[in-house]
């Protein structure tokens, strides 16, 4: 299947995707971030293709097929791909307009060398209650695949295919994400998320000695998170970037953290304050973010 989501979250709307599928998952992302050899490398393995578009330079025109075959190979192993079709991030609870490249490559897959006719394009909604920070609630909603016969207009007729199926898709994906005006208060703002996050319970507070474990927990990695924070907010100038990038240096970041003050520990003091360190920072770390008062 095709998953074709808005963007709103940047990096990170693939990782919330990517959290409830059960089969790999690949996801499009901009070409340019590719261009170094050792970044390249790294990406591939977080099963990341490239995606150029023309702006960027007539050399990287021809790169389209490749990136469509590669998404043509990943759903032909039993893959899913990711593919964000506004074309662009942009931190807003609306669906943008849409650009040509899932059409294009619904149809590749559909029409193309080895044909797929069995692939679905999945209408995807990624919606957030807010765009910085963590303890956000979120919504990820699926509508129902557009399939192969959804697409009335011969597909000899390219361009007016291509249409079509942009438009069924926008109708699509406009069901799946929420849409909030830009104009309101930020008090009416509140109150439409609230509303539209009703059934999206947050989890129980805890008792006051879980609180207290809480406490202790955002205590001892405040100065990590805080260093992590100013650096990823110099990073990315606080852009559509932020919050994802964020999240990426924690997650690869902790853990080897975690790792090396371990060891240190338990060639100073034994292993047992080693392991007890292992485990235990990770622990007060999750119970940090479960239990806030």
């Amino acid at each position: 299947m095709l998953l074709a989501s808005n963007h709103s979250g940047s990096f990170f709307d693939a990782v919330v995707i990517g959290a409830v599928i059960r089969q790999p998952i690949y996801t499009l992302t901009r070409g340019d971030v590719f261009k170094k050899k050792a970044a390249a490398f790294w990406l591939r393995q977080i099963k990341l293709i490239p995606v150029f578009r023309g702006s960027e330079g007539r050399q990287y025109l021809k790169n389209h097929d490749i990136t469509v075959q590669e998404g043509h190979d990943a759903m032909k192993s039993g893959g899913a791909v990711i593919i964000f079709s506004e074309g662009v991030c942009v931190n807003e609870w609306r669906l943008r307009p849409l650009g040509k490249g899932t059409a294009r490559m619904a149809y590749q897959t559909w029409y193309g060398d080895g044909a797929l006719k069995n692939m679905g394009v999945v209408p995807t909604g990624v919606n957030y209650e807010h765009f910085r920070g963590p303890g956000k609630r979120v919504s990820l909603r699926f509508g129902d695949a557009i399939l192969i016969n959804d697409i009335q207009t011969d597909p000899l007729e390219y361009e007016r295919w291509l249409r079509e199926f942009n438009e069924l898709l926008e109708r699509k994906m406009s069901q799946e994400v929420w849409t909030v005006p830009a104009d309101i208060t930020k008090e009416e703002r509140t109150q439409r998320l609230n509303y539209l996050f009703g059934d999206c319970t947050a989890p129980a507070k805890g008792n006051a000695f879980q609180q207290a474990l809480g406490w202790i927990g955002r205590a001892i990695h405040r100065p990590l998170y805080s260093f992590i924070e100013r650096k990823t907010a110099k990073l990315t100038a606080r852009s559509v970037f932020y919050d994802s990038v964020l999240f990426g240096l924690l997650m690869y970041l902790y853990p080897t953290i975690v790792v090396l003050l371990s060891l240190i520990l338990g060639l100073a003091a034994g292993w047992e304050a080693g392991l007890a360190l292992f485990f235990g920072l990770p622990i007060f770390a999750w119970m940090g973010s479960r239990y806030k008062a």
